[in-house]
């Protein structure tokens, strides 16, 4: 038996198939910040360390009218005050990365990921590092990591950490490869030394 379908039907579905399309390539075009961080494979051992992460920004940004291309900001980060920069809560390792399970696919501690669409430029990362093994307590740890460079899309990975109570790793962002599909920021944190938290000055926002 043959199917005849309707003019309304025909004009329905095609209508569907363009939001669908749309939507797709929508989602596919959205700016994006990808995160990963793991502690030093060798010195945690036996140790579990919690990592969170919050998003910061200056309250005075650049005017931005391109977001394709690779503009280097002229904003001093590191002579900044707190007064000057505004920031988000802590959050946990895998928030903003949805499992279609509903289950957390990411170990509680000695790593931490993110991934989310955000447009990464000029925003400053805040990374909290505590121990949750030990019955004393340890002041946490912190890395503070401004995006300098412009990027659609920005990933970071940082590897190698090395606990360091109550001290401060400030990162330049310098270290950063512009390819053609994202801006690669990588470091290496096994030999890198912080400064006392104290002595940081935007320690404010550091809580």
């Amino acid at each position: 038996m043959k199917q005849v379908f309707s003019i309304p039907v025909i004009l329905r579905c095609f209508c569907w198939m363009v939001i669908f399309g749309n939507g797709q390539n929508l989602f596919a075009q959205s700016p994006s910040l990808s995160v990963e961080l793991t502690m030093d494979s060798i010195k945690r051992d036996f140790t579990n360390y919690k990592i969170e992460m919050k998003i910061c920004e200056p309250k005075v940004k650049t005017n931005n009218t391109d977001w394709f291309n690779h503009d280097t900001s002229r904003i001093i980060f590191d002579s900044l005050k707190a007064a000057d920069i505004m920031c988000d809560n802590y959050f946990e390792s895998g928030e903003g990365i949805k499992e279609l399970s509903d289950k957390i696919a990411f170990q509680k501690y000695n790593s931490f990921r993110y991934s989310n669409q955000l447009f990464a430029w000029e925003k400053i990362l805040i990374y909290k590092i505590a121990n949750y093994s030990s019955r004393a307590w340890y002041p946490e740890m912190y890395i503070v990591l401004p995006i300098r460079y412009k990027s659609f899309v920005t990933k970071i990975n940082l590897t190698s950490l090395v606990f360091e109570s109550g001290k401060v790793i400030y990162l330049d962002g310098k270290n950063a490869v512009q390819t053609s599909d994202a801006l690669n920021i990588s470091y290496s944190l096994k030999d890198e030394k912080g400064i006392d938290a104290n002595e940081f000055l935007q320690k404010e926002l550091l809580n």
